[in-house]
């Protein structure tokens, strides 16, 4: 399962009360509003701390998923062979990270507690709420 199959069964909404999972037919968490108007900003902004080219600025780009709460941004990155990996910008720490992981297992992990993210508290709220 990945990204596309995740949002096709459980649709936009928050995880954990904290991480906002856009969706492309979403009225609240609309994917694209979202790439428009902050893709020109992670270019712009934070050149040396965002490692890869942004969609919709570079067709091949990275697309942005989600967001959190405080600001922080999840990315779609391209791997090897047409999969995909998940890269965070960490707004507060002007950090970038990447993990290997499909978009639910990383999801999966965080909630169970099996992956600890500073700055993402997925575990300790949980659940999932749809929007719209």
């Amino acid at each position: 399962m990945d990204y596309k199959e995740f949002v096709a069964g459980f649709g936009p909404g928050i995880i954990g009360r904290f991480l906002h999972v856009l969706h492309p037919q979403s009225a609240t968490l609309d994917m694209f509003e979202t790439i428009e108007r902050m893709a020109p900003l992670y270019q712009e902004l934070v050149p040396d701390t965002i490692p890869h080219p942004v969609f919709p600025q570079d067709d091949g780009g990275m697309v942005q998923w989600a967001s959190t709460a405080e600001g922080d941004a999840c990315f779609l990155v391209h791997g090897i062979e047409g999969t995909w990996r998940i890269g965070v910008w960490f707004r507060q720490w002007a950090q970038w990270e990447e993990f290997e992981e499909s978009v639910p297992v990383w999801l999966v992990r965080q909630a169970e507690g099996r992956l600890t993210i500073p700055g993402l508290p997925l575990h300790t709220h949980g659940g999932f709420v749809p929007v719209d």
